[in-house]
């Protein structure tokens, strides 16, 4: 039985599901390494009382001829079932995989599945799969939270339980009706004059019809993880700011082993509107993106850091407002079957496939609260909704463990390559701060001078 109560979409929630595909699905992440043991029944029970708790974990968008909606629905309906798998064998990377990018019937309130396997030894694996839909990446650790307090008999926290929701027509009372109607008219352009980067490939021969996601995931030593604290306090930047900067010298090294000697690198960095717009707790996507283009002459000096610092601090809602009315807007007022039929022709063209990076970095707050019997926590993010030859790097960190995952579509970026920007990414973060430039102009130095032919030509603007 479907309650009265309406949760909206917001826009680039509309955008999400416009944009899914048979081979893309909008679907994040958490996966949990822990000694310990997980009894599935005991868990079930949880999951139970979390969706009866939480409405957000009972919703269901359904597709109509002017858009979609979403409402939510009683507990009752839910399908338990469908929210918990049961492994008896340690589950491959392909397993994890095709778990991963599993379609979800949003219009039955499927929108999220757990998955238990065992790993040798006392260790155990969760993995916590879900529509972007449902959560934005704050949102679903804020979810995994809530459903660990039920874990150690306490209570879900009223912030969780509340049906409020973000739209960012919401920004025309927040921000004001002079700022809100000036950057709709500075940024009243379609989305297909939107102009894109055409990039390298990343795989000798493309298959377009590849698009699953996989992952590379690394744990960082003890040597790295302070060479980065102290490469980062150095430069007095944010460990996002940082991970970003040795991101595009880890991805400049890895293309001119590929002969690629020109191409520059663009990298998009998710960035949260919940402390401009003073909003404290929310599962609700409310998410702007930072995009960052790199020269590959001036990535590895001092001032490109200076550079991405800028770019990100500077993030205010001026700049936000570029992307939320240049794509997020258009998403909201077209058709939805238009809608589809866009994304749909623009993802089968192999002219509008970009080589990138989508760069996310966060630990987890030292409150967070874990099951007390779980010892020696791993824990680390992913996501299947990439779509072009490139990589999205993300590092997640506990106060024991700290990981960078790599991850990437089969079938347009090759696992050598990924291999490649691993290996380039440790030597970096391996690095002392006065040893660091040094390292990658001898790095660079070594690329055969015979590879240059092979570079493309320099990226243009559509």
């Amino acid at each position: 039985m479907v309650l009265k109560n309406r949760l909206p979409l917001n826009s680039l929630e509309k955008f999400m599901l416009a944009h899914e595909s048979e081979t893309i699905a909008y679907n994040s992440q958490i996966i949990v390494e822990f000694d310990g043991t997980l009894d599935p029944l005991f868990f079930k029970q949880i999951l139970k009382q979390a969706v009866n708790d939480i409405p957000w974990l009972r919703t269901k968008t359904t597709q109509g001829v002017f858009g979609w909606s979403r409402s939510v629905i009683s507990a009752d309906d839910v399908n338990l079932n469908l929210a918990l798998k049961i492994s008896d064998h340690p589950v491959s990377v392909s397993e994890i995989d095709n778990f991963c990018s599993q379609k979800f019937d949003l219009e039955n309130a499927h929108t999220f599945t757990f998955l238990i396997s065992p790993l040798p030894g006392n260790r155990h694996q969760l993995i916590f799969n879900v529509h972007h839909t449902l959560c934005d990446a704050a949102g679903q650790f804020l979810i995994m939270e809530e459903i660990f307090r039920l874990m150690n008999n306490m209570p879900v926290r009223e912030e969780a339980k509340k049906m409020e929701t973000f739209r960012y027509r919401h920004l025309w009372t927040l921000m004001g009706a002079k700022w809100f109607i000036g950057k709709l008219w500075e940024n009243r352009k379609s989305l297909k004059s939107q102009r894109q980067y055409k990039m390298a490939s990343l795989v000798d021969h493309p298959e377009s019809s590849g698009r699953q996601v996989s992952s590379l995931t690394f744990d960082l030593s003890e040597d790295q993880r302070q060479s980065l604290r102290e490469l980062s306090k150095s430069a007095q930047a944010s460990l996002t700011e940082y991970i970003a900067f040795n991101a595009f010298s880890a991805y400049d090294l890895t293309l001119r082993e590929r002969g690629d000697m020109k191409t520059p690198i663009m990298a998009y960095l998710p960035k949260t509107l919940r402390p401009l717009l003073r909003i404290r707790y929310s599962f609700q996507n409310i998410l702007s993106t930072v995009v960052v283009v790199g020269k590959r002459d001036e990535i590895h000096q001092p001032k490109f850091l200076s550079k991405i610092k800028h770019i990100i601090q500077s993030h205010k809602m001026d700049q936000a407002a570029k992307f939320i009315f240049n794509t997020l807007l258009p998403c909201a007022l077209i058709p939805t079957k238009k809608l589809q039929t866009f994304f749909k022709k623009i993802d089968s063209d192999p002219e509008n496939l970009t080589c990138s990076m989508l760069i996310s970095a966060g630990k987890v707050p030292r409150s967070y609260t874990f099951p007390q019997e779980w010892k020696n926590i791993r824990i680390w993010a992913r996501g299947t909704m990439l779509k072009s030859p490139g990589v999205g790097i993300i590092y997640t960190g506990t106060n024991d463990c700290e990981t960078i995952t790599i991850e990437y579509v089969k079938g347009l970026t090759d696992l050598a390559t990924v291999e490649s920007l691993k290996k380039n990414l440790l030597m970096i973060l391996s690095s002392k701060p006065e040893e660091k430039e040094t390292t990658n102009q001898l790095k660079i130095q070594l690329i055969p001078k015979s590879q240059e032919h092979l570079a493309p030509q320099e990226a243009i603007l559509q």
